[in-house]
């Protein structure tokens, strides 16, 4: 095989051009601009004809490709029908697809649980000869992806998964920023989740006889308590977030919202629901009346200021003087008359 990256992308290339049933007899100049425009970089047809003879040799030097010149269609062709250097013979939309995948999940490298990730698309890349290079410089050329920020509590994880999966508690001490104190809390974790790049234990918390969600990052002083603990049947990961706005546990039951959103937000808010359980009430021009049924929390209030001045709670009340409270505060906090 190639040791050069760019020969091992070129060679990739060319196989699938020679396979494409939409444009058989692939000519050196089109596999050079084929190259050239997937590879970002100038390649010749003279470099085509190199990779070619280094393609039919033998493994491990090449792939032993059975390429032909075909001088009746003049172009390239396999001799032998289905040929192809890669096990999966990709398009061109599922190899970058393939390759915007193998990004996503290359920047959890660091966390312990995931640390298998680099090891595993590298062997899936060299199992099936994609030549993928999963720190491209060329995608982040087009796309940047968000960044998983490195946090205190990932150690965590990977100790999280396996009590879940062996049904065990834990005791661990934790540092509430909203209360400002630190407590200890025994819990039976049912889920991990991640949320805006920072991950979450939720479980039963049998004091409190409720489930509590906890960020891992202000978890310290934690133990396992290897009893097994019975599995309580009340929890359904895929429906326990159904009426949340984000990760914070609500008060009661959801209540139904309805809000009148005016232009421009209002355009944004229908292409990017608050809630998955958004209905619109009623539509005009200018602004939508719309309703969703969420758990009433301080997350939801956050998510509704950042709609700013163009967002207007209209039922229930008490949401409504909640927010007004909360812009009152945020007046006198930002009023010309306070000083350091």
């Amino acid at each position: 095989m190639p040791k050069n990256k760019n020969a091992f992308s070129r060679h990739r290339i060319i196989d699938q051009c020679i396979n494409d049933k939409r444009r058989k007899y692939p000519t050196l100049e089109y596999l050079a601009e084929r190259c050239s425009e997937l590879l970002d970089v100038d390649v010749s047809p003279s470099t085509i004809e190199k990779d070619i003879a280094a393609m039919k040799k033998n493994s491990p030097v090449g792939y032993n490709a059975p390429i032909i010149y075909s001088k009746q269609h003049r172009g390239y062709v396999y001799s032998e029908i289905g040929f192809s250097i890669a096990e999966l013979n990709l398009q061109d939309e599922e190899w970058n697809a393939l390759k915007f995948a193998a990004q996503l999940l290359y920047q959890y490298k660091s966390v312990p649980i995931f640390s298998d990730f680099k090891n595993a698309i590298e062997r899936i890349n060299t199992r099936f000869s994609l030549g993928l290079d999963i720190e491209d410089p060329i995608i982040n050329q087009y796309v940047h992806f968000e960044k998983a920020n490195a946090s205190n509590g990932m150690e965590w994880i990977n100790l999280l998964y396996d009590v879940i999966k062996k049904k065990h508690a834990i005791n661990f001490t934790y540092n509430n920023i909203y209360k400002k104190k630190t407590s200890t809390y025994s819990l039976v974790p049912y889920l991990l989740k991640e949320h805006r790049n920072r991950w979450y234990v939720i479980g039963w918390n049998e004091e409190r006889s409720d489930y509590l969600t906890f960020s891992i990052d202000r978890i310290t002083a934690l133990e396992i308590v290897s009893i097994p603990q019975k599995k309580r049947t009340d929890f359904h990961a895929d429906s326990f977030f159904q009426h949340a706005t984000g990760i914070m546990e609500g008060t009661g039951k959801p209540q139904n919202i309805e809000l009148l959103i005016t232009d421009p937000i209002c355009k944004l808010v229908l292409l990017e629901p608050i809630h998955h359980s958004q209905k619109i009430i009623k539509e005009t021009q200018d602004n939508i009346y719309i309703s969703i049924n969420v758990l009433v929390n301080e997350e939801l209030c956050l998510r509704l200021l950042g709609l700013g001045p163009w967002c207007s709670v209209v039922k229930p009340s008490s949401l409504k003087k909640t927010m007004q409270e909360m812009l009152i505060k945020m007046v006198n906090n930002n009023s010309t008359g306070n000083k350091d």
